[in-house]
């Protein structure tokens, strides 16, 4: 009897878990866990349920939800990419560097970053496909080097309009507007969360992303240039990550060259919260988006209840747990 009711138990188990996650990669695991998270906070601070506070968090969150876009294609790979955060500093004290400093046009200057963006993570997916060097080692390598490329365009100064006489206004602040009442920087995370998952789920290069990553061998074997798919995970996840840092740098009307420390780390929470396992091969975008919403929510619950910031990384480690508790649950046979 004993053995058939620790049966039973562990049969509930597997269905609950089963129950949440929907099937492997979907973003039904991700949401829910926004919702709960959503409600605790709720019941903690009344304040969190405001349209002036949802609003708020949506807003603090786009630029990590672009970049945890970009950092998605790479893990579907069943890669990493740990220069994201630099990527970020670099590509705002550059932008903000042509534009204060140099006079560059906006429209130019938009174009050299995102452009530098796209190029230095397709550069780096060339050292992972032909170089045979790890994307763990590539990419820690990135974010040290490129942190110093951002320490070094203002000598380790922050760069703001008013860092020249008379003040030079950033061309692109107007990103940081709203339109309708709703924050552009919301409607520029929406749209590369629409993007990305429209080229995931609906073309033949989102078929040969998820197949390099479930099965390498297997992929080229029928004709897939893995290597290629390598590269141009990566200079995505350069792009993604040059948006964000052209994002933040006009939202706050300035930009410091350790501006984003954790961010890569919290993307890849963001990540693995909405789905996509490091092996690769599933997986959704739109739950990478919800994983870094349910971020987002912590942070922003710490805050209205007054506890320090350092607990925010406790409660996302919990959260990480829970996840991959809950996930091996789910997959048990």
């Amino acid at each position: 009897m004993a053995e058939r009711g620790l049966a039973i138990n562990e049969a509930t188990w597997r269905s609950w878990g089963r129950t949440i996650s929907g099937r492997p990669g979907g973003v039904r695991r991700p949401a829910v866990f926004l919702l709960l998270i959503c409600l605790i906070a709720t019941a903690a601070a009344p304040a969190f349920l405001t349209i002036t506070n949802l609003t708020a968090v949506l807003t603090s969150s786009s630029f990590l939800v672009v970049a945890a876009v970009g950092e998605g294609f790479v893990v579907q790979v069943g890669m990493i990419d740990l220069g994201v955060e630099s990527m970020i500093a670099a590509s705002g004290m550059f932008i903000a560097w042509m534009t204060v400093f140099q006079g560059v046009s906006t429209p130019f200057a938009l174009f050299a970053t995102l452009g530098a963006g796209a190029g230095i993570g397709a550069i780096v997916g060339l050292l992972v496909a032909r170089g045979g060097i790890p994307s763990f080692i590539v990419t820690l390598a990135t974010y040290w080097g490129i942190r110093g490329v951002a320490l070094l365009f203002n000598q380790g100064n922050y760069i703001s309009p008013d860092a020249v006489d008379p003040p030079r206004p950033f061309g692109f602040a107007g990103i940081a507007d709203s339109i309708g009442g709703v924050p552009v920087l919301i409607v520029i995370a929406l749209a590369a969360v629409i993007a990305g998952q429209l080229l995931m789920s609906m073309t033949p290069l989102g078929n040969w992303i998820k197949a390099s990553g479930s099965n390498e061998n297997a992929a080229r074997s029928v004709g897939i240039r893995t290597d290629l798919i390598k590269v141009l995970v990566l200079a995505i996840s350069g792009f993604m990550a040059a948006l964000a840092g052209i994002m933040i740098t006009a939202w706050q009307g300035s930009i410091y060259p350790l501006t984003g420390e954790g961010d890569s780390l919290q993307a890849i929470a963001g990540v693995i919260l909405g789905g996509i396992p490091f092996t690769g091969g599933r997986g959704t975008l739109v739950g990478a988006a919800l994983g870094v919403l349910v971020i987002g929510v912590i942070n922003d619950v710490i805050v209205l209840i007054g506890l320090p910031a350092m607990y925010e990384y406790i409660f996302v480690a919990v959260i990480l747990i829970l996840a991959g508790l809950q996930a091996r649950i789910a997959s048990a046979k």
